[in-house]
């Protein structure tokens, strides 16, 4: 599935600004109160944390890739543009000089 430019633009900034806010608060509450092992590693706070990082990471990667496949097809449309360009050139014939 291809999104617009504009589309997985929007996705990579907010899938890496998720990803930042989420390790951030984690640092953050890590620096607080040192590490400390919660009573239950599988509570419902901390499975969402890391269904947010997934999906975080998941997106990142995802809307990156798209974002290289419109910037490649503009890189092949431009190279392309040079070539019939260049061989519209090659078959004119040289001015003469005076």
């Amino acid at each position: 599935m291809k999104v617009s430019k504009k589309v997985a633009t929007y996705g990579l900034n907010a899938s890496m600004s998720v990803f930042v806010g989420i390790s951030t608060y984690g640092i953050v509450k890590y620096a607080e109160a040192g590490f400390v092992v919660t009573p239950s590693a599988f509570s419902p706070g901390m499975l969402l944390l890391a269904v947010l990082i997934v999906a975080s990471v998941i997106g990142t990667c995802y809307f990156g890739h798209q974002l290289d496949l419109r910037n490649l097809a503009l890189h092949r449309e431009e190279e392309a543009r040079k070539a019939e360009e260049a061989a519209r050139k090659g078959r004119r014939k040289p001015a003469k000089e005076s």
